[in-house]
């Protein structure tokens, strides 16, 4: 009897033992490629992003660590270096994911790290296109949808301070649409879907708050 009450004992003080980090990081590289290879977004056009970042982390063992996070990542769009006059309102990304991380404890205060995240972006954002004549009419749009978020991370902590670099996916569903007019003559229409891959590489400043 006792020995189950000192293991409920332990179980409970693990459960309730944990990690606050909070982190803010911006883009050393980002691109966005369609599945297919159809299509990419120029990274003229994409730039690169900022993050906000807050996790919960409840260690499993002595170095192995699991719990989950989110974040909020912006990169804003420009029509600065193209052609085309766009109308667009930046990619926002809210994503929620399951982090694990191990850690590579030793006799100094400084610890790397290898983590893993797996997940779901929240993401909106479009850009369109319109222009009319009196010989054509055009109009384009983009509108960025919820996917799947997973990647790979390393870093340093240093007492309570964090040096995080990361590279995570935002796998972003979106519909294109495009409607072509040529007045009395002819009307062209089309709609696909996709999947955009936004990669990001995200170096990272933070703070853990121990419970």
């Amino acid at each position: 009897m006792k020995k189950l009450l000192l293991l409920g004992a332990l179980i409970s003080s693990v459960a309730m033992a944990g990690v606050v980090e909070v982190r803010v990081g911006a883009d050393l590289a980002n691109s966005a490629k369609e599945s297919n290879g159809y299509f990419e977004i120029n990274k003229d056009v994409l730039k690169r992003g900022f993050e906000l970042a807050a996790e919960y982390r409840t260690p499993i063992t002595e170095n192995f660590e699991l719990g989950g996070g989110i974040a909020y990542h912006y990169n804003k769009l420009s029509d600065k270096d193209i052609s085309f006059d766009y109308d667009m309102s930046g990619l926002h990304a809210v994503p929620v994911y399951a982090t694990a991380r191990y850690n590579f404890k030793n006799s100094s205060e400084v610890t790397p790290y290898v983590k893993a995240n797996l997940g779901i972006a929240f993401n909106s954002g479009k850009a369109s296109y319109n222009y009319s004549s009196s010989l054509v009419s055009v109009s384009s749009d983009w509108k960025f949808k919820s996917g799947f978020y997973y990647g790979v991370g390393a870093g340093i902590q240093y007492k309570n301070f964090i040096a995080d670099l990361s590279y995570n996916i935002n796998a972003i569903r979106g519909k294109y649409t495009y409607n072509e007019t040529i007045p009395g003559v002819s009307s062209y229409s089309e709609e696909d879907k996709f999947t955009l891959n936004h990669g990001m590489l995200t170096l990272s400043l933070g703070y853990t708050f121990g419970f």
